[in-house]
């Protein structure tokens, strides 16, 4: 099976689309009997990630349309979603160092190109927030029904071309891209070509996919628990 690439992000073009002002709240992500929750950063080491994935109420109840819709052989994973700007930060600056060192002859200008293929500029400017900051942007995978997370093609967060959701994959790896890319736009969400994971819902990179003039949400606060 062969998926049709989509049209790359133009982060410049879509961040001057406005981002929103919901005041909609962020909400847990678990417990949940519609998924499993994973926070990949947390349980990988990241400074200062949380234990727990906070999404907009939307957001949450999209998800939940997503999993009820999965074939039943599936069940779908949460990775991420709200991040505080200092995760961001840091994954921004990993992936930057992660490809100069891969790549130390490329200009300064490609280098940034490529790492934003896989990492947002970390901003909770309420003009144009990092998607993860907005609380609209989601990390998302596939596990059996034993919780056996399944092979997508790459792995979570990898700099290479087999990230894009359309990359030439083993079949049965691109029929589970296609089931999760199918389920999360079934349910209202938009996906980052470069990475079959990422799925947006509100924000600016959702408006800009949607053709429409403005983000549903900005930038969000972890409420005070």
């Amino acid at each position: 099976m062969t998926l049709q690439p989509q049209l790359a992000l133009d982060w410049e073009a879509a961040q001057s689309i406005s981002a929103g002002t919901s005041s909609e709240p962020l909400v847990p992500a678990s417990p949940s009997p519609h998924w499993i929750t994973w926070p990949v950063y947390f349980h990988t080491g990241v400074r200062t990630a949380l234990p727990e994935i906070w999404v907009r109420e939307e957001v949450y109840e999209r998800l939940i349309q997503a999993a009820n819709c999965l074939p039943s052989q599936y069940r779908l994973v949460l990775l991420d979603g709200w991040r505080p700007k200092p995760v961001q930060n840091s994954l921004f600056e990993g992936m930057r160092s992660k490809l100069a060192a891969q790549h130390p002859d490329l200009p300064a200008s490609e280098l940034e190109r490529r790492v934003l293929l896989y990492a947002a500029r970390p901003s909770d400017d309420p003009a144009s927030p990092s998607p993860h900051i907005t609380g609209g942007a989601v990390d998302v995978t596939l596990a059996d029904t034993n919780g056996r997370f399944l092979n997508m093609g790459s792995s979570f967060d990898e700099a290479s071309e087999r990230s894009w959701t359309a990359a030439p994959v083993r079949e049965d790896q691109s029929e589970r891209r296609k089931i999760l890319l199918d389920t999360m736009i079934q349910a209202g969400f938009t996906n980052l070509p470069s990475e079959w994971w990422h799925f947006d819902y509100g924000n600016w990179v959702w408006a800009w996919y949607r053709m429409r003039p403005a983000a549903l949400y900005g930038p969000v606060k972890l409420p005070l628990i």
